[in-house]
């Protein structure tokens, strides 16, 4: 996917340079919050994976990452049938993966 097509919302808001800051800031602290909410998946500490997710879901909505969204929405819902799927947590991990390499393609590309 090409990187003008990337994160259209955010750089609607904020516009391209401003949209490179934030997400060269960004990362990090999306890293952290996934591990976190895998941890909390993991242990199956529902109520902790649902207020992340809750937290969690304007990011994926600012990044405009639909799957994201519709993932982190079955977490805060605490959805067991879905949270509790072998493929659930390999899924997410990988949509997560999906995000921070859109996120480095968007800073390589408009630096």
């Amino acid at each position: 996917m090409s990187s003008g097509v990337l994160f259209s919302t955010l750089i609607e808001m904020l516009g391209k340079e401003a949209a490179h800051r934030f997400l060269t800031l960004a990362l990090p602290e999306l890293q952290r919050s996934q591990q976190m909410l895998m941890t909390n998946l993991q242990q199956q500490d529902w109520q902790a994976a649902a207020a992340l997710a809750h937290k969690l879901i304007a990011t994926a909505h600012l990044y405009d990452v639909a799957p994201l969204q519709d993932t982190l929405i079955h977490i805060k819902e605490r959805n067991l049938a879905a949270l509790q799927h072998p493929s659930f947590i390999p899924s997410l991990a990988q949509t997560f993966q999906q995000v921070q390499d859109n996120i480095l393609l968007f800073i390589s590309d408009n630096y």
